[in-house]
This record gives structure tokens, C-alpha cells and sequence, in this order.
């Protein structure tokens, strides 16, 4: 985890930021005026920082403060951290200890970060200890309501209302944010005494990058005073600018955020970080008209009450995953009870088709498999589908689908496609070959209020480029987009991935086999050699038989040649075919792979085997390298099948997968076996079509001459390592260049 902002500014490009983005609000040397602070060295024990009002709280000068030891500036509070099991996590710890300044009192929280302890004066408007009682019995029953809830809207509202009684804030809305970081207020809980913005929607510049990044790291803010008369923070040595307050609650926020509020109507503000699955959300949003700062032992009440609304938003997603599912593995029952009526794929495809376009709403889906495309309602040409199909792929390194409701803002190709290819929604599933889900949405027409025109942000100085202030009008104005499809929800994402795995394996079966068939009439007249031969042996031993009058003996002998030599044909048909598709296959699908992933995937394959044979597989370190992964998949099964197949039976098989880059220039690939070896002699013969070194057996001669042609589409080479003699070591070359 992240634990302060500057990580934030680490790892985004300044190029990217404005001057609102850029503001490194964790440095500001600035506290707000409702409250103090004093930092500590926790290992010296001394104060190394305070604000300049620290001596309100501490009964001495600043000058008095910074130097001495906590020990002798704040006794109450040194012996409260020298408790045991004080630790040093970045945790808000509310101390006993209290101050009253001007007939106020103020809480003492403290935390550890950055090597430094913060120790803060929180003002506590609502100090008894009757009424801290009172809020924490608000927070149990919210929470069990808003978990039964029957609805997310109605969660919302209990969330809302129990927000509100518990800060005594006048208006609290959960705001949620938007795939482009606009945001929209979705629920509210209203006194009256300052505008409703329910249904409005806030473009993404009034929350600027950092601050969301903030709100990722630490889950509640508070704004207490809007006027900018904020405290400095003097240092011991280094500059007050120098002391992290990523999480210090009386962090001083932008005089462009106090504008902002101002310009709202707001007095003060109180957030919580919503979060669902590790990322931002939205928030819960509180606004008084005056100065308010909510008690320190509020801010974790709000933040089980967000917890809960979250935990109920993620029920929900997957109640309706699980009813979308359940819909569809009905459908996909009675489509493999036709496919096993009729046996026609075609016929059933086209009926599925429009099936799966319909289930997620769509206006058009495309079903595509090798080179065979299958669609149904309004869709692109089938060109641009293809280009899609490959563009998507670079847009899903971490991700298993692409998706947006607005594909021409990242691919401008298809600008010229909107009104069938504004949304898009790309599926991937691996059967016996990829095959690609597509569904397309139209663009819809929408009517969004915004709080204020979102393109009258805020005043720049045309000289400097400088943002100087916020957007000042929030009066409700509509606009109206048709730019944008529905949007994806999360239960049809979900459903896509599961889309039919079952009954689409069954198809895509069908599929290759048509395929197969089709390429093995092509290959006949150059198989009919090796095949003839089969042929002929089988028809020797069934005449050697009639021969000998169907003897008893001879026949038993003759039966087992004939059976022999009709599963050698068995085997050459089936490698002459897949050779037939390397070699008809004209351009392998490359990528970036993750080559020790792939091997580990290889062993999970063959792992029945191997356990049968007794055998391990080491994968060792492996470059990552633009292959054509299902090839190189190939490639190794084919590998460790033969040493698998050809293992010695006195010791344990061992294999071992290892790589390297050469020079920079070529990739190598070695896979090594403890067996019996090959010897140099062999060494270019074994690569040969029908060549077989070892009598019996099944084997046909055709596993290595497979992955000769795999190592051609990377225009490299495979060889025996014939300088290695514990085993056989089969070396993979191919040049670090794209292939493509």
C-alpha cells in the first residue's frame, strides 16, 4: 500500500498534470485554524515541528516546544505513548489526553509516518462523554439496516440519513465517480438549508487528480473553516515544507478547494473514501453552511457506515452476476440439446447468435473463430471488426476483456462506426483455439444536469497558464450528449466470462473439426505415401492369415502386426494434419508472453503424465518475448511428452525449462532431460518428417518435425545440443525482433 502522496507524484508523468493536478497539497507547511500540531522524532523523543498556535495548547512559546523532549512539554501525553503496544502503523490513535482552549475542548490524536509521529489537536464540538455514546450507537443498527436493505437505493438513503444525525452536517450525498473521473450524486440527505444536488452531475477538474489519489490512501478529510486563515508550521532544522501530512487531519486543503466550497455555499466539509475492490469509488460528501468540525471518534463511525454500503453494493453486483449466469446456463442447456439433436453447427450457431446479442442488450454481436465470423443485428463491416479484435488486444495486458461505451475516445478509426460501434464490449475464450465474443452498442441520447457548465471550470491567467480560481456557478444546467452507448454494467461483464464456455467448446469442437477435414483432403496426395504403406501391412497381415487358414497362432500374431500398423496410420494422419495447419496457418497470433508463466501452464498440461512417469519439470528463469504463445505451447508439450515418453527406468525423469537473451539479439529456449539422449549423429535426422529412432511405441515421427515448423514461424531455429550428454538438450532460437 501506498502510504503517502508523494508516491502519487513518483509515478505520474508531470506532463500529465495541470497546475490544480500538480499542487503537492502533502507539503504545504500550512495547518488549518481549528486545530494545532506538534511532530516528533519518535526515537529522540524530541519535537521537531509545531504550529505556530501550538503554544495555546502547550502553555509555552513555539520556541520552547521545538528542541524539548515531549516529556517535559506534555507529560499526559508522553506517558500515554509510552504504553506498550503502542505500534508504529499509520493508524488515527484518539488519546485520552484532552486540551481546552477558549472554553473549547480538543481531542489528541496521533500517528506514525514517515519516521516522524504527528500529534494533532482536533476540535470536539460534542465532547461528553454521553454524547459519544449516543453516536456510537448510531453506527451497529445503520449498518445491519443497510446490509438488509432490499435495494442499493434504498442502502444509500439509510446511509445518507445516518450520516447526517451523526455529524450533524446539513446536507450529505454519496457521491459516485464516472469511468472518465466526472461524478454524479446519486444519493442525498437534505435539511433544507442548502441546495440539493441529487442527479447532478460534477466534472472530473473539481476533484483533482492527487486529491483522489489522496483519498485512496487515507479514508476521511475534514474542512472545518473555509476562510484561509490558515497556521504555519515551524521546523526544527529543515523547512516546514519538508514534513509529509499525507495523513494529518489539520492539513491546511487548497485555496482553490476553500474557493470552490465558498462558492457552494459551504462553510465546511467532512469526506469518506468509498471503495470497492482496492480502487476509488466515490465518497460520502458532508457540507454545513458554517464552521464544523466532525469529533475525531465520528470519523471511524462514518467509515463502518461506508464499509457497509459498499459491502451491500458488492452483494448486489453479485446477486444480479448470479442471476445472469443462472439465466444463461438454461439458455446454453437447450442449445446443446439441439446441438445434440440436430449435430448441424451452422444451423445452431445461427440461432445462437442473436441469442447472446440479445442477453446483453446489445444492438450487434460478432462471434468469431479462426477465420470465421458470425454476427447478428447492426454491426461494423467485418474489416474493422478484425482491426478491432487486434487493437483490443494491446488495450488487454491486465485485463481478460475490453470494454468502453465510448470507442471512438480510444480509437478515433472508429468515429466513422459510432452508430454501431459506440460501445463495445471484447470477450476472449480459449478453446481449442481463440475465439472472440464482440457486442456492439449504438450511441444513446442522453440528458446530463450538471452543477454548472463543466467547460466554465475555472479562470486561467492567459499569460502564465495559472489556474486562479474555481467555477463559480452550480446552477443546474442540462446538456445533452450522443456520444456514449449504455454503459457495461458488472453483471454483464461477469456474464460475458462465463458466456457458454461449456456449450461454445462443444461448438468451436465442431468447428476445428470441419477445418481438420478440410485440410486433410488437401494433404492427401502428399500423405498418400506413408499412408499406403500402413495400408499395405495391414493388408499383408490379413492375407498372411487367409494364408494359413486363420490358424490359431499365426493369427494372433498376424492380428497384432495388423493393429500395429493401424495405429501407426492413426498417428501419421493426425500429425500430417497438424503440420498441414502450421503450415496453412498464414500468420501465427503474436504477443508479449510471459515465457516462465507459459511454461508453468505447459507443466499443469502434462502434469498427469509426468506424475505417471515419476517425473518433475523445473521451469528456471525465461526471458519475456514476443511469441505466438500457443505455438510455443506447442513446442514444449511436444518436448517433454518425448522425454516423458522416451524416460529411463532406473532414475527419476527430470526436466528442466530454462532461457536466455543472447547479445540482445536472439531469445533461446532449452529444455533439457535426464533420458537416454540422442546420439550427434541423429542430430539432423530426428528432425525429419516419419523419422523414428526407437522401435515400438506409438510415435509416428512427426513431434519434432512440428516444432521445426514452429521454430520457422518465428524465423528461428531448433537443434539438438549435441555437446550435452546426460540426457537429450533441445535448444529454441529465435531473433528478439517482433517476428510479425
Amino acid at each position: 500500500m501506498n502510504s503517502s502522496l508523494a508516491s502519487f507524484f513518483a509515478r505520474t508523468p508531470a506532463a500529465t498534470l495541470d497546475s490544480c493536478d500538480s499542487e503537492p497539497i502533502h507539503l504545504s507547511g500550512l495547518i488549518q485554524n481549528t486545530g494545532a500540531l506538534i511532530v516528533q522524532d519518535p526515537e529522540t523523543g524530541l519535537i521537531i515541528g509545531a504550529s505556530e498556535n501550538a503554544h495555546l495548547f502547550l502553555g509555552r512559546p513555539v520556541e520552547a516546544i521545538l528542541g524539548f523532549s515531549l516529556t517535559e512539554i506534555a507529560p499526559d501525553i508522553a506517558d500515554e505513548l509510552a504504553e506498550p503496544d503502542n505500534g508504529q502503523n499509520i493508524v488515527h490513535e484518539i488519546l485520552e489526553s484532552q486540551r481546552n482552549v477558549d472554553d473549547c475542548v480538543y481531542d489528541t490524536i496521533c500517528h506514525v509516518h514517515d519516521g516522524r509521529r504527528v500529534i494533532e489537536f482536533v476540535l470536539n464540538e460534542a465532547p461528553s462523554a454521553s454524547q459519544a455514546r449516543k453516536r456510537m450507537r448510531m453506527s451497529g443498527p445503520a449498518c445491519a439496516q443497510i446490509m438488509a436493505a432490499p435495494t442499493f437505493d434504498a442502502a444509500m438513503q439509510i446511509a445518507c440519513n445516518t450520516v447526517r444525525t451523526l455529524t450533524g452536517f446539513s446536507r450529505v450525498k454519496i457521491y459516485r465517480f464516472l469511468p472518465d473521473w466526472s461524478g454524479e450524486t446519486i444519493a442525498e440527505s437534505n435539511d433544507g438549508s442548502l441546495p440539493s444536488y441529487l442527479g447532478m452531475h460534477f466534472p472530473s477538474g473539481d476533484i483533482p487528480k492527487q486529491v483522489r489519489a489522496l483519498m485512496e490512501i487515507v479514508p476521511f478529510r475534514f474542512v472545518g473553516r473555509v476562510d484561509d486563515d490558515n497556521i504555519a508550521i515551524r521546523a526544527l532544522t529543515s523547512g516546514a515544507g519538508d514534513i509529509d501530512l499525507t495523513w494529518a487531519m489539520n492539513r491546511s486543503v487548497s485555496a482553490m478547494h476553500t474557493a470552490y466550497l465558498r462558492n457552494i455555499g459551504a462553510g465546511s466539509s467532512f469526506s469518506c473514501s468509498l471503495m470497492d475492490k482496492g480502487k476509488l469509488w466515490g465518497l460520502i460528501a458532508c457540507h454545513s453552511g458554517g464552521s464544523m468540525v466532525v469529533p475525531a471518534d465520528s470519523w471511524s463511525l462514518v467509515q463502518e457506515i461506508g464499509t457497509a454500503l459498499m459491502l451491500k453494493f458488492d452483494q448486489t453486483e453479485r446477486m444480479a452476476t448470479a442471476d445472469m449466469i443462472s439465466r444463461l446456463r438454461r439458455i446454453e442447456n437447450e442449445f446443446a440439446a439441439e446441438m445434440r439433436r440436430t449435430g448441424d453447427v451452422e444451423d445452431v450457431i445461427k440461432t445462437l447468435v442473436p441469442i447472446l446479442q440479445k442477453f446483453l442488450r446489445a444492438d450487434g454481436f460478432a462471434f468469431q473463430f479462426g477465420t470465421n465470423m458470425h454476427t447478428s443485428g447492426e454491426v461494423p463491416p467485418e474489416n474493422f471488426i478484425r482491426k478491432l479484435v487486434q487493437w483490443s488486444k494491446t488495450n488487454m495486458e491486465d485485463v481478460d476483456q475490453f470494454q468502453t461505451a465510448s470507442l471512438h475516445a480510444d480509437l478515433p478509426e472508429a468515429k466513422h462506426h459510432i452508430d454501431t460501434a459506440c460501445g463495445v464490449l471484447v470477450q476472449p475464450i480459449v478453446m481449442h483455439r481463440v475465439c472472440q465474443l464482440l457486442w456492439f452498442r449504438g450511441p444513446i441520447t442522453r440528458r446530463v444536469a450538471w452543477a454548472g457548465r463543466p467547460d466554465a471550470q475555472a479562470k486561467i491567467d492567459p499569460k502564465t497558464g495559472v489556474t486562479l480560481g474555481p467555477r463559480q456557478s452550480f446552477d443546474k444546467w442540462v446538456e445533452e450528449h450522443r456520444d456514449q452507448s449504455l454503459p457495461w454494467e458488472e453483471a454483464e461483464l461477469e456474464a460475458a466470462r462465463e458466456i457458454f464456455k461449456e456449450f461454445l467448446d462443444i461448438i468451436t469442437s465442431q468447428l476445428l473439426l470441419k477445418e481438420e477435414n478440410s485440410s486433410l483432403r488437401k494433404f492427401a496426395h502428399t500423405a498418400a505415401h506413408d499412408i499406403k504403406g500402413s495400408l499395405r501391412g495391414i493388408s499383408a497381415a490379413l492375407g498372411w492369415m487367409e494364408e494359413d487358414d486363420f490358424e490359431k497362432t499365426t493369427t494372433r500374431e498376424h492380428q497384432e502386426l495388423a493393429l500395429a500398423q493401424a495405429r501407426k496410420l492413426q498417428n501419421l494422419t493426425e500429425s500430417l494434419l497438424e503440420m498441414t495447419l502450421l503450415r496453412e496457418q498464414p500468420t501465427a497470433k503474436f504477443s508479449k508472453t510471459d515465457l516462465k508463466k507459459l511454461a508453468e501452464d505447459t507443466k499443469l498440461l502434462i502434469k498427469y503424465d509426468l506424475e505417471q512417469a515419476g517425473g518433475q519439470i523445473n521451469v528456471g528463469a525465461l526471458p519475456d518475448c514476443t511469441v505466438a504463445s500457443d505455438l510455443i505451447t506447442r513446442l514444449l508439450l511436444n518436448l517433454c511428452g518425448n522425454a516423458i515418453k522416451y524416460a529411463k527406468s532406473d532414475q527419476p525423469l527430470q526436466i528442466d525449462i530454462t532461457g536466455e537473451v543472447l547479445d540482445g539479439e536472439m531469445n533461446r529456449l532449452i529444455v533439457t532431460d535426464n533420458g537416454p539422449g540422442i546420439e550427434s549423429k541423429h542430430a539432423e535426422k530426428i528432425f525429419e518428417q516419419a523419422t523414428r529412432l526407437h522401435d515400438g511405441g506409438e510415435g509416428c515421427g512427426f513431434g519434432l518435425a512440428i516444432c521445426t515448423e514452429i521454430a520457422k514461424s518465428h524465423h528461428g531455429q531448433i537443434y539438438l545440443d549435441t555437446s550435452y550428454s546426460d540426457g537429450a538438450r533441445f535448444v529454441f532460437e529465435w531473433p528478439c525482433e517482433d517476428p510479425t
